[in-house]
């Protein structure tokens, strides 16, 4: 077994699908986070500027959230059995990493900071352009994702059929803080919903959640 390091901010964000995927196959990982006023002492040992990366061994640190995330899932179980299977993942993996990189973008701030972490920052900061974006992508993405789940098993289950793999737990991680903040725009999409409470259930998932740091994003 590989010795993994994963950086990234101190928060869910992008490396959350990352730890989630660890956390469910019992993958011991070292969880290296920082602060946004530690990036500059980091941000040269990352491969193109920017985290997530995984460490490997200490030999090979890995960039990219979905790139990391698709190693991880074919690693250990959580990924499709042939490549239909491993393109419906990857096209509903993909549609959820775009509500995903909106929501950062739109909470996004200058030096790394991001509205709510930051006391000295007001509403007023927030960009109002991303926010229109990231509304949009939900309206365009969301109801394409519910009618996916729907193609299996009614949508009682899971997107892949009968077991939890990689895109389950990315449309858990994608929508965690939306939900938080604004259930009422999923009510709209009852399958998800459902969806998202059965991967909070799944026993490897809740005893992560229940022992992971709590942050605000």
């Amino acid at each position: 077994m590989p010795n993994y390091t994963l950086y990234y901010f101190n928060g869910r964000g992008r490396a959350e699908i990352c730890r989630m995927l660890m956390s469910a196959a019992s993958v011991p990982y070292t969880d290296k986070r920082f602060e946004f006023n530690e990036w500059d002492k980091y941000r040269n040992e990352m491969p193109s500027f920017c985290v997530p990366v995984l460490d490997i061994d200490g030999q090979n640190k890995m960039p990219e959230t979905m790139a990391i995330a698709r190693y991880l899932a074919r690693e250990h179980g959580f990924y499709g059995k042939n490549n239909m299977d491993m393109f419906r993942i990857d096209y509903i993996c993909d549609c959820f990493y775009e509500i995903m990189h909106d929501y950062m973008r739109y909470f996004h701030a200058k030096n790394g900071r991001f509205w709510g972490n930051d006391s000295d920052m007001k509403s007023s900061d927030l960009n109002p352009y991303m926010q229109t974006r990231y509304m949009e992508t939900c309206r365009r993405i969301l109801p394409f994702m519910e009618r996916s789940l729907e193609m299996r098993n009614s949508g009682s289950q899971f997107f892949m059929g009968d077991q939890m793999t990689l895109c389950d737990m990315m449309c858990y991680c994608c929508l965690e803080n939306p939900m938080m903040e604004n259930q009422s725009m999923f009510n709209s999409y009852p399958k998800l919903m459902a969806l998202w409470k059965r991967v909070a259930a799944h026993p490897k998932i809740t005893g992560y959640l229940k022992k992971r740091c709590s942050t605000n994003w």
